[in-house]
């Protein structure tokens, strides 16, 4: 991992926002309605399709004169990243994994070994305070880089002040 990457935070933000142009692309020409299983998000085709075309046009034209926010505001409707679409693309293939996982008896997730959990613990160097596990000793370096590099991110995403 590379701490403190903007390309990579690019990258994680340009994947979620690809998602949400999409689902507009896609509601604005028909080829998705929701709640209606005969045309669902993961089927859209917006091959040919003038009014998908008419948007990307202007949210293309503007290029870097607005913040993304207002552009993505004034075009689609919508003035914040918003990753909900992107989940609703994978909901079949969720939904197909949740079935799978289920008719196999697969269990999903961790867990609690009581003897793992506690030598994992103790090899970690980790102690519980108020049901929390924190480190033993003084917070590493490592720590530090991925606390900043977080803080970086959410300021460039003006998440915080």
């Amino acid at each position: 991992m590379v701490v403190g990457s903007e390309a990579l935070a690019g990258y994680f933000f340009s994947n979620v926002l690809q998602f949400q142009i999409y689902r507009a692309l896609c509601t604005a020409s028909g080829q998705y309605v929701p709640q209606d299983p005969s045309k669902p998000l993961h089927k859209c085709d917006i091959y040919r399709q003038p009014a998908a075309g008419n948007i990307l046009k202007k949210l293309m034209e503007r290029g870097t004169s607005q913040p993304w926010q207002q552009v993505l505001q004034e075009v689609i409707g919508e003035g914040r990243l918003d990753g909900s679409a992107l989940r609703e693309f994978f909901r079949p293939l969720e939904e197909w994994l949740r079935n799978e996982n289920l008719r196999n008896n697969e269990y999903v997730g961790w867990i609690y070994d009581g003897d793992y959990c506690k030598h994992s613990i103790e090899t970690a160097n980790l102690q519980v305070f108020g049901g929390f596990y924190n480190v033993a000793v003084e917070m590493q370096l490592t720590s530090w880089l991925m606390l900043s590099s977080c803080l970086v991110m959410m300021r460039t995403f003006a998440i915080v002040g």
